[in-house]
């Protein structure tokens, strides 16, 4: 028998307004945000090195938890008259004796409309997080964290209103229990969530501290951004299994995008697969068999057996994304997938990690111009990716496409090989996947 701790959280209104990472609807909660909202509802106590810190430190160690949450919508947009930051105006009228209420000294003369779209919950209103427990060498908190859920006021926006519990749970107990099953995955999942990791809590004990004393006799010091967390992948039973991808964006040492033409994206691709290359001669993943032929067919991508025969080749792809989805795009690339066949997610992620943060290496040194090589930073989601990555139908190239043969200016031929490329070259076709239908392609012959 599986023994868990169950944290379980009500909506009173089945809305909930809270935002992942970009604006986007966030759902489930994350793990994160119901760990924030403990913490802000026993305010008193935490900090001062009781039980809650302790229970709170102890959740930081934990892996992901499962998610048991109802089902849900984006619901009915509204309008909200919020203030639009204009605040300086009203201290300077103030400041020049101007305190009537009239003109820019009026609060209430600086607001905007807003534009709010929750996510409304279908079958049900309690969304439960499940840490297991029987496999732990420490005994879980569950005196600790059932005092400090019983005092929840929020999830998500002060208007997601909420009513907490927390307890012991066996696997018995999670059958009665109604709602989608969120299962923590390695590598990207269905949704990305934040989740605390060790030192979450102290950055947000810091962070608090900030916004205290954000006011100074030297002037306003900016609160800075909560960084002490990492993101994990959540999947559904339910959800359609996707090829493994890996997003890496170009950053410079900067921040900076590195914006490279997309008529030398070959030059990004060589560059990605060279380093991936040199970080898996090194350390390579402790199930693979024979780690050099591994290495020049699964990553390099050089000729086997398999592809003369009716098997795919199975080997990894680096795929630049020119960037769209917005008129103003300019087509430069300035992400890379790398993505892997289905049920490689293990070696992906073994391979992602060790490319977090590498700089690239140029092969002739000058094709960043003056400057220097960016580097890979990896992200769970992206909105430019976002335009390649999901599944459609109809798809359409933003760039040439190589087909696999000559087509002899025959349309018949040019479809047989197009439904060939498409089911047998799979691994490109992340690279041309937008769901605006087929257009003409440009392509290249072999």
């Amino acid at each position: 028998m599986t023994d868990y701790l169950r944290i379980s959280v009500t909506f009173l209104d089945r809305r909930f307004h809270g935002r992942g990472d970009g604006g986007r609807p966030e759902w489930p909660p994350s793990p994160l945000r119901l760990m924030q909202a403990i913490v802000a509802a026993g305010a008193d106590e935490v900090g001062t090195d009781g039980e809650l810190d302790a229970a709170l430190r102890w959740l930081e160690r934990q892996p992901p938890p499962m998610i048991i949450a109802p089902s849900a919508t984006k619901g009915a947009a509204y309008c909200l008259s919020v203030p639009n930051n204009a605040m300086d105006l009203v201290g300077k009228a103030w400041s020049r004796g101007s305190y009537f209420g009239t003109g820019d000294s009026n609060p209430a003369k600086h607001r905007t409309m807003k534009t709010v779209r929750p996510m409304r919950l279908v079958q049900g209103d309690t969304v439960h997080y499940l840490w297991r427990t029987d496999e732990q060498p420490e005994a879980p908190p569950v005196h600790a964290l059932a005092s400090a859920a019983k005092r929840l006021i929020a999830l998500g926006w002060g208007t997601d209103l909420v009513v907490g519990t927390a307890d012991h749970a066996a696997s018995p107990d999670l059958d009665g229990l109604t709602g989608e099953h969120w299962k923590p995955v390695t590598g990207v999942g269905r949704v990305a969530l934040r989740i605390p990791v060790p030192g979450t809590l102290q950055a947000l004990l810091d962070r608090h501290d900030s916004f205290v004393h954000r006011l100074t006799r030297e002037g306003f010091v900016p609160v800075p951004p909560l960084t002490q967390f990492k993101m994990a992948g959540y999947r559904r039973p339910t959800d359609v299994l996707n090829r493994p991808v890996a997003i890496f964006e170009l950053r410079h040492d900067d921040g900076r995008f590195c914006a490279y033409s997309q008529r030398k994206l070959i030059h990004i691709a060589g560059m990605v697969r060279h380093l991936a290359i040199e970080r898996m001669r090194r350390d390579p993943p402790r199930d693979v068999d024979d780690p050099e032929r591994w290495l020049e067919q699964y990553v390099r991508g050089g000729e086997q057996e398999a592809t003369r025969t009716s098997e795919p080749h199975r080997r990894l792809s680096y795929l630049p994304l020119p960037s769209i989805g917005h008129r103003h795009a300019d087509q430069a690339v300035r992400r890379i997938v790398i993505t892997a066949p289905l049920g490689d997610d293990a070696w992906l992620e073994h391979l992602a990690l060790r490319l977090e943060g590498r700089q690239l290496k140029p092969e002739r040194g000058d094709e960043f111009g003056e400057s220097i090589p960016p580097s890979l930073v990896r992200v769970l989601h992206d909105n430019v990716a976002s335009h390649y990555t999901p599944a459609a139908t109809q798809w359409a190239s933003v760039t040439p496409v190589i087909l696999p043969g000559h087509d002899d200016h025959k349309p018949a031929k040019t479809r047989r090989l197009i439904r060939t490329f498409t089911g047998f070259r799979a691994d490109f076709r992340l690279n041309v996947l937008i769901s605006k239908g087929l257009s003409r392609l440009s392509k290249c012959k072999l």
